[in-house]
């Protein structure tokens, strides 16, 4: 063993790269298993594989690096027409890949390696040592059957690796410097404190251009102001576009998901990507994975069917599951939609009438009463299958959507299939927000949340479809910095998103919507809301 040690900063470039060139396996083999042999897949994928192997060995992972190596005869073989893949090597290969992911996250984490790579290693071998059967392979190859033999290029011609990150570490200039994400949010909370402070001074050219002969003084502040507001806006905007990442970082990862699933169900399905270029805070890219995951698994166990339902459904054998983000104004929305099964709306009513969620003498719309599927533990399935496990992947997805202070909902055909639409604001740190009085107090709601702004005159306070909150004046709109709560304060029964300071320093918390008109919520406060939330 290797008595180098490498530094925190050489592993975390390390572990990126790595993740990088694991996507460029998972993309090669999800290829060839579409497609069949496909040279293109094969030759793009050595590249990166030379790369990691060199890398893993100048780090000291000489485990990680020999089962890489193996890794690159085995795809020059196939590049070669020596070894085909059939379903079986396809497996291998998938779990392979699968430990040499979790064997590159253990050993960057710890500095050494830590999950061996033997077994894995002795099953490329044997996978090679097979090569002179004949194989069974998934799909026909591609042009390859009347090519004519000749010399094989060595592997290295076949794709340069490119200069490796960890080679140049040292010696290599370049344009690029890595932030740590937290000195980000720092630059940005002082951006947001650069805000506030410009607001203060908005309010005090405002107050001196009210007193006499002050107004020429009030003026030159307010046409400093507004130079300062420009600028301040545009070091807000250059802040917020470095936290932005394509979506694609949360993207990449469910093609393999969908492809393992719908193999562990006997199901075929082609996943879609649309719009993987929008970008979207870093904060909300760490956390938006899981919840995409149980809507990807939803739709993989209850709404796709089995090939020859399907066909006895009129519909092609293979399913569809759409994944698409664009953005909207300051939002983004994502949306997962599948050509599957369905909602049965009366199944999910009896079913909430059992579970008490629901009267059977209630009239609620079917539109309404399958959004009760993000209820904690709500599941039609009587059996739990490894896939949809035991009902709280939905609840999981409604109370992540709502931390991001985000929205969730979902619409239905049966028959024809589902989708999940999903918006979130573009970052958690700066929102715009509707400023509201209620009694002496002010509030913040977010832009997002507000659908209409309407005058009511007393005989239109109630209704029976719609929650409505009224307040007694309108302020307008502004941009505001959130503050994170004390945790005592975030968990009470109201619940708030945070809090912004105003410009005259007033503390104004910022209401969360989804929670605070989540049904169990009314339904416990009921009889305790002001009228203004009963209506």
């Amino acid at each position: 063993m290797s008595d180098f040690q490498a530094s925190p900063e050489l592993l975390a470039i390390y572990l990126e790269d790595a993740r990088q060139h694991l996507e460029a396996l998972d993309h090669c083999l999800l290829t060839l298993e579409r497609e069949g042999t496909d040279p293109e897949a094969v030759t793009a994928v050595l590249g990166p594989l030379h790369t990691l192997k060199g890398n893993s060995g100048m780090i000291g992972f000489p485990g990680i690096k020999d089962y890489v190596h193996r890794l690159e005869d085995v795809f020059a073989r196939v590049h070669e027409g020596a070894l085909a893949l059939d379903r079986e090597a396809f497996d291998r290969l998938f779990a392979g890949a699968t430990a040499l992911r979790d064997a590159i996250e253990q050993a960057s984490r710890e500095g050494r390696e830590v999950r061996g790579l033997e077994a894995e290693k002795a099953d490329l071998e044997g996978l090679m040592s097979e090569a002179a059967r004949p194989p069974v392979t998934v799909a026909p190859p591609i042009s390859v059957a009347s090519a004519p033999a000749g010399p094989t290029a060595p592997t290295a011609s076949l794709a340069p690796p490119r200069p490796s990150r960890i080679e140049s570490h040292y010696t290599a200039r370049s344009s690029v410097v890595r932030v740590e994400f937290a000195q980000l949010d720092h630059l940005l909370n002082l951006v947001g404190e650069l805000i506030i402070h410009r607001t203060k001074l908005q309010d005090l050219g405002k107050a001196l251009a009210e007193m006499p002969g002050a107004r020429e003084a009030a003026r030159d502040l307010l046409s400093a102001v507004h130079q300062v507001a420009g600028v301040s806006q545009q070091l807000q905007e250059t802040v917020m576009d470095v936290r932005m990442l394509p979506i694609r970082h949360v993207f990449e990862r469910f093609p393999r998901l969908v492809r393992d699933l719908a193999r562990e169900t006997g199901k075929e399905i082609e996943l879609i990507l649309e719009g993987e270029g929008t970008r979207i805070d870093k904060a909300i890219i760490d956390e938006i994975g899981e919840p995409l995951v149980h809507l990807i698994r939803n739709s993989v166990d209850h709404g796709i069917e089995a090939p020859a339902v399907r066909v006895t459904n009129g519909k092609t054998p293979t399913g569809t599951i759409l994944l698409s983000a664009t953005q909207e104004s300051n939002h983004v929305v994502i949306t997962i939609m599948d050509d599957g099964a369905g909602i049965d709306a009366e199944t999910v009513r009896h079913k909430a009438v059992e579970r008490g969620l629901l009267k059977a003498d209630d009239a609620v719309s079917d539109r309404d009463v399958v959004q009760l599927i993000f209820s904690q533990g709500f599941s039609t399935r009587e059996a739990i299958t490894e896939v949809s496990g035991r009902g709280v992947g939905l609840d999981v997805v409604l109370r992540s959507i709502e931390r991001l202070n985000g929205l969730v909902e979902v619409e239905t055909v049966p028959g024809v299939g589902t989708k999940f639409i999903i918006q979130l604001p573009l970052t958690l740190a700066i929102i715009s927000a509707l400023l509201v009085d209620v009694t002496d107090r002010t509030y913040a709601i977010p832009l997002g949340s507000v659908v209409e702004s309407i005058q009511l005159r007393g005989a239109e306070g109630r209704g029976d479809k719609r929650v409505g909150v009224v307040v007694n004046r309108l302020r307008g709109q502004q941009e505001v910095v959130i503050k994170a709560l004390d945790p005592a304060v975030s968990g009470a029964e109201v619940a708030m998103a945070g809090a912004t300071i105003m410009g005259d320093g007033r503390v104004v918390l910022i209401l969360d919507v989804a929670s605070l008109f989540d049904g169990k919520r009314l339904a416990a406060l009921h009889g305790r809301l002001p009228p203004a939330l009963e209506a």
